[in-house]
């Protein structure tokens, strides 16, 4: 782990750089094909924050025309956490120049784990609001190719009647910066990391293991390279580590 990356990982709230954390360079790890990114709490909170005053910035900008936002909608894994971070910049301290924002949720998934991309988007579960002749905002965590906001917003316009759809990410990757409008976002990373959020810290654990072990790593070479290499914090690798390794393991299938 290098040490720009430690430090900005363990920094204080009040502390942290968000210069850095605009464009970030994840860590690679041996016979892995990715470089991986763990966001900390702290810095998603700040860049929330910086997001959310973006927001308020498009409102009282078309506070008086069709395109004031109206209705937020969280992408179902992923722009939960964004979006309940949100929810308390937009929704709690309400101005009365501007529309109430009602919020909902959408599911779409086209990732079944870290760099295994669906042949087509999966629906979860359908919007859960009306939006229909309302200008709607999609919150995401991320935009890696541009498919899943793209697919969501045809939908939107196309099958839901909405008024016009804007995008909210926490980070764009080049290739979703290429192929999709997005409206708002945070910072850009490259296009082979896998960023972890606060949300995925276990999913990616559980599912990078097995990769590992695969390859050759041994338990002990795991936890090194979650937690000197990635910058896991010890308690959640010494706890769910073990459960992973075992559940990798060829000879117990079960």
């Amino acid at each position: 782990m290098s040490d720009t990356y430690r430090n900005e990982i363990s920094r204080h709230t009040n502390a942290i750089d968000l210069g850095f954390w605009r464009r970030p360079v994840g860590v690679s790890v041996p016979d892995d094909d990715l470089n991986f990114l763990l966001v900390p709490d702290a810095v998603e909170a700040a860049a929330c924050f910086e997001l959310a005053r973006q927001v308020h910035a498009w409102q009282h900008a078309h506070r008086a025309d069709d395109n004031c936002i109206d209705v937020a909608l969280m992408v179902t894994m992923g722009g939960l956490l964004p979006s309940v971070l949100l929810y308390d910049h937009l929704v709690q301290m309400p101005d009365p120049e501007l529309p109430k924002l009602d919020f909902g949720t959408v599911g779409v998934s086209l990732y079944a784990g870290p760099g295994q991309r669906l042949d087509k988007p999966i629906v979860d579960h359908p919007v859960s609001v009306p939006v229909q002749d309302r200008t709607v905002l999609v919150i995401d965590d991320l935009g890696d190719y541009g498919g899943t906001m793209n697919f969501l917003s045809q939908q939107l316009l196309e099958t839901h009647g909405a008024r016009r759809v804007l995008s909210l990410m926490l980070y764009m990757k080049p290739a979703a910066l290429q192929n999709l409008q997005a409206t708002f976002w945070f910072g850009e990373t490259p296009q082979d990391t896998w960023i972890i959020t606060p949300r995925e810290q276990v999913e990616t654990l559980s599912k990078r293991v097995p990769v590992w072990r695969e390859r050759g790593a041994s338990e002990a070479e795991c936890r090194r390279r979650l937690i000197d290499v990635i910058g896991y914090p010890p308690a959640i690798v010494d706890y769910y580590l073990p459960r992973a390794w075992s559940a990798s393991d060829p000879a117990n299938p079960n």
